[in-house]
């Protein structure tokens, strides 16, 4: 594997204690740790950033078309790896499909309760010096990465991503979200992004598990076109194989004491929001070797 850099921007109240054990070897590991930015008990003052885009290198049509391409090809190496759900697949008929429930939540006051963490995102979205301070420390982090870089960002991490796009500092060979709110409009509707910087990423995927109740099945691509949303089915990542070895024999009984793993798997996946889970997917495996190995963004 090539040498270069994985970015990982955290979630709500920073990154999980061995969160990277499930990432494969061969490239440095940058984690940037902005949540005592978004602690009440600190003080933050940063001028918010200006958008001051460089026109010219606003990408051109051809930027677009080569991005596209990309993308093209990234969604084929994710339907080659399988473990995906299969591109047009539909939610089963009989069940309540889950992207529907953040319409009927006051998202915009749940985004802000002191539960869970859960009010940082709020924090993020209100607070424009915290907001700006958060997105120079993430800045500063990038500019010190060695090429290729591949940024992971995971739920809150990719709100601030979102920030960062619009004075990126350096070329990004993929970025990864996972577990993003970005498909909900309260969220989205708070953010006001510039153009997006074809010249400057390789490839955008959004991975959305199932189980996940951030996104609550909902993908990205609807809102930001730049994505390619990849559904994650129940038992990705969740090392169901392992569960199953605690079943000696194919008989009822031995059967059904497999029931517990599994049942304690999901639901300490879903109770962390999963983080660990997608990073653990062949998936996600595929997509850090496909960036660090592939060619430049600009090729």
């Amino acid at each position: 594997m090539t040498a270069g850099t994985v970015v990982y921007l955290h979630g709500t109240g920073g990154s999980r204690p061995g969160w990277a054990d499930a990432l494969r070897g061969g490239a440095d590991v940058i984690a940037p740790d902005y949540s005592d930015l978004l602690n009440l008990s600190r003080d933050v003052y940063a001028a918010p950033r200006v958008r001051s885009r460089d026109e010219s290198r606003t990408p051109d049509a051809a930027h677009r078309a080569r991005y596209l391409a990309r993308q093209r090809q990234v969604a084929q190496m994710v339907q080659d790896v399988g473990e995906a759900m299969p591109p047009g697949a539909s939610w089963p008929a009989a069940l309540p499909h889950p992207a529907r429930l953040p319409d009927r939540l006051p998202l915009p006051q749940v985004l802000r309760t002191p539960l869970f963490g859960i009010d940082q995102v709020g924090r993020y979205l209100d607070d424009s010096s915290r907001r700006a301070a958060v997105v120079d420390r993430v800045r500063g982090q990038l500019m010190r990465a060695q090429a290729p870089v591949v940024v992971i960002a995971h739920s809150l991490g990719s709100v601030v991503m979102l920030d960062v796009l619009d004075d990126l500092p350096c070329e990004v060979a993929a970025l990864v979200t996972i577990g993003s709110p970005l498909g909900h409009e309260a969220v989205a509707g708070a953010l006001a992004p510039g153009p997006f910087p074809y010249d400057r990423v390789g490839w955008w995927a959004n991975l959305v598990h199932l189980l996940d109740p951030v996104p609550f099945g909902r993908g990205v691509a609807d809102r930001f076109p730049a994505a390619h949303d990849v559904y994650l089915p129940v038992l990705a990542g969740l090392s169901a194989r392992s569960a199953m070895r605690a079943v000696p024999s194919p008989g009822w009984p031995e059967a059904l004491s497999a029931v517990p793993w599994i049942t304690q798997g999901i639901a300490r996946a879903a109770t962390a929001h999963l983080e660990t889970t997608y990073l653990s997917t062949h998936t996600m495996h595929a997509m850090i070797d496909y960036a660090l190995d592939g060619q430049a963004v600009a090729a």
